[in-house]
C-alpha cells in the first residue's frame, strides 16, 4: 500500500515540464490526491477531469464507439495517445516510488 506522503511526492515530481497539476482520481472520477500551484486550481482541474472521464465512460459503453465509428474511433485514438504520453511522463517518478516502497518494506 502506498503511503499518502509518497503519493504526494510523486504527484509533485510529475508537475513539471509544463504540467500545471497532477491528479490521482478513482475510476468514478473522485479526487484522491493532487499537486498544483494552489488548491483552487487543483479543484478546477479535478472537476474538468471528472467531467471528461464521465463523458469518456459513457461513450465507451455505446455500440457505435465500440464498433469503430469514425468520430468515436478518432476520440479513442486521441485518448490513447494522451494516456501513452502521460505514462512516459510519469515513468521516472513511479520508478522512484517503486524503489522507495521496496526499500521501505525491506527495513
Amino acid at each position: 500500500m502506498l503511503k499518502p506522503k509518497v503519493i504526494a511526492q510523486v504527484l509533485r515530481q510529475a508537475t513539471r515540464d509544463g504540467v500545471k497539476a497532477s491528479l490521482l482520481m478513482t475510476s468514478e472520477g473522485s479526487l484522491l490526491a493532487f499537486a498544483a500551484d494552489n488548491d483552487r486550481s487543483a479543484k478546477i482541474y479535478a472537476a474538468i477531469a471528472a467531467n471528461v472521464w464521465s463523458t469518456y465512460k459513457q461513450h465507451c459503453s455505446s455500440e457505435t464507439f465500440l464498433k469503430g465509428d469514425q468520430t468515436g474511433g478518432l476520440r479513442f485514438i486521441l485518448m490513447q495517445c494522451e494516456a501513452q504520453a502521460l505514462a512516459r511522463h510519469l515513468e521516472e517518478p513511479l520508478m522512484r516510488v517503486a524503489s522507495y516502497q521496496n526499500y521501505d518494506n525491506s527495513t
